[in-house]
């Protein structure tokens, strides 16, 4: 298997157990990381003020 460049690797030890989490980027986005996050924080504000309207109904 070829690595990819575009990957990072972090490990965390949490008590007695230890976590790696690989991170993968695309090359061929067209999405900046600016734009996903945006996109993510709008995703949840919808979400937050949908639950909100749906407890007040």
């Amino acid at each position: 298997m070829q690595k990819n460049n575009t990957e990072t690797k972090t490990i965390k030890k949490i008590g007695k157990t230890t976590y790696e989490v690989v991170v993968h980027f695309n090359k061929n986005t067209t999405e900046t990381m600016q734009d996903k996050l945006k996109r993510i924080m709008l995703r949840e504000i919808e979400s937050e003020k949908h639950q909100k309207n749906d407890k007040n109904d």
